[in-house]
């Protein structure tokens, strides 16, 4: 890691306030996640809208990559070179279901390959579709997986965080997001259709991934490296 612009806390009039950290998506479901996330820790996200960026069409093209790590680290430094100086916190996240051997992985959020699909109309395309993948299937175990990059000018981190559970054959719940109804925790003993947003978090494969990724960025700007 490069060195980051220091410190976590700036000034203001002489007074301490929370470091801004936008957050490189348009996706609701994880802003509604990645908020709480960052004030437990201090910081103060800031969307791309309240930012002032608007969309653009390249960012259909960044997450072109075939690991979560490259896909995560080119959002964030893609965003990091239209953000001001900010730090930028991205991640790319995925299911990967051990019969289908790891898919859909990287492809999780465009699987049913279904054109002109957002919001809620994609996740049912793509729960359709793994509930097909998986007629007849016993072995139903997944994962989720997620890796988050922190991005500043010069600079960057990762960390990945992961957690296990299987897949269900009817949605259970209404909370979350992609394929959360159909994803029963191991942990938690629950689908994330039905979690809230804190026990989610606790065991989630985003909440370990940023909460980690931010923990390495406290102990680079405490060790000034």
């Amino acid at each position: 890691m490069r060195r980051l612009p220091r410190p976590c806390l700036r000034r203001e009039n002489g007074v301490k306030t929370a470091r801004e950290v936008l957050l490189a998506t348009r996706s609701e479901g994880k802003i509604r996640e990645l908020l709480p996330m960052l004030a437990a820790a201090g910081l103060r996200g800031v969307t791309l809208a309240a930012a002032g960026l608007a969309y653009a069409s390249e960012e259909e093209g960044i997450e072109c990559y075939d690991t979560f790590e490259s896909n995560s680290l080119a959002k964030a430094q893609w965003f990091s070179a239209r953000a001001s100086g900010m730090l930028v916190l991205a991640d790319d996240s995925g299911l990967a279901v051990d019969a289908l051997g790891g898919a859909p992985g990287v492809w999780s959020k465009r699987w049913a390959a279904e054109t002109g699909l957002d919001g809620h109309a994609l996740d049912a395309a793509n729960n359709a579709k793994l509930v097909r993948e998986l007629t007849g299937v016993r072995d139903r175990r997944a994962r989720y997986v997620c890796v988050a990059a922190i991005a500043w000018f010069g600079g960057e981190l990762l960390a990945r965080g992961e957690c296990a559970g299987t897949i269900l054959a009817s949605p259970v719940g209404r909370e979350g997001f992609g394929y959360d109804p159909h994803f029963s925790s191991d942990e938690l003993g629950e689908s994330f259709g039905v979690a809230s947003i804190a026990a989610k978090e606790r065991v989630s494969h985003r909440g370990r991934a940023v909460r980690a990724a931010i923990a390495m960025l406290v102990a680079h700007e405490k060790n000034g490296s």
